[in-house]
């Protein structure tokens, strides 16, 4: 599948689906599917997962899950449909329809993304650590992504300069209490993490939120150049990190900043990869 995101998950499904229907479906105990490792979203709603095991209990699973075979041979490894998985097993389902495919873990991993991005309600971190996942481990880049996904290429960017945020800003997009909008305002501002605690004290919207960003930036004007000012985005992109640019003379400083050793340490993992 490397490579084949403007082809579609749904179409590769769809083909499973209807060429191997008969040969490749089985009925496999929910129990018995081991969760996906590759799985991008980690926080699953559990008023949603209620009302789908409520759907299924009256109506079944419509879409089987995708899942691989395991090492051992006894059990299976999620591919995808990781909701139907949760939900099932909460509706009592004691067996499940489910496709058998042969995938390596690089696939794995794609689809486990693409299903996501394109089928689900990821917020919008799980949405950025997707995008920086595929273009670190399948070498995508922002223009074949924006293609791909048919998202536009300035929405695939602000997505990921979403990582370079402070650890307390991530929190409260996590919790929902900041959307993609608010994230969107902070990206940049030294003092995020009091804006994010006055947005939400005062539930402002985003246009509101804007406009105290705006007015922050223009009491406290940058004077880098715009040129060297998205060398330094694209370096935060990379790492995930919060960077600057400070030129002396005919060369400079750049500067990563981490908000906790859990960061710096994911930092680290990816230099030594």
């Amino acid at each position: 599948m490397n490579k084949s995101l403007g082809r579609g998950l749904s179409a590769f499904l769809d083909d499973l689906e209807s060429d191997d229907r008969n040969s490749n479906v089985v009925k496999v105990d929910p129990n018995r599917v081991r969760q996906n490792p590759f799985q991008p979203r980690q926080i699953f709603n559990e008023e949603s997962l209620n009302s789908l095991a409520e759907s299924i209990k009256r109506k079944g699973i419509l879409q089987p899950i995708l899942v691989i075979k395991s090492d051992d041979g006894d059990d299976y490894q999620l591919v995808a449909g990781e909701r139907r998985l949760r939900a099932s097993k909460i509706a009592g389902l004691d067996e499940i329809p489910a496709i058998v495919v042969d995938l390596c873990e690089k696939d794995q991993l794609e689809i486990a993304i693409l299903e996501n991005i394109q089928r689900e309600d990821l917020n919008p971190l799980e949405e950025a650590e997707a995008y920086r996942r595929l273009m670190e481990e399948f070498q995508y880049t922002q223009e074949e992504l924006s293609e791909s996904l048919g998202k536009s290429r300035s929405h695939v960017a602000n997505m990921l300069r979403l990582l370079t945020l402070p650890s307390e800003v991530k929190t409260l997009i996590n919790e929902r209490k900041l959307s993609f909008g608010h994230a969107r305002a902070l990206v940049g501002m030294d003092n995020a993490p009091e804006i994010a605690r006055q947005i939400v004290s005062q539930s402002l919207n985003v246009r509101q939120a804007e406009s105290i960003t705006r007015q922050r930036k223009t009491n406290h004007p940058s004077n880098l150049d715009p040129e060297i000012s998205n060398v330094a985005d694209q370096i935060s992109s990379l790492t995930g990190l919060k960077s600057n640019i400070k030129l002396r003379g005919s060369g400079g400083v750049i500067e990563i900043n981490f908000g906790s050793f859990q960061e710096l340490d994911s930092f680290m993992a990816k230099l030594n990869r």
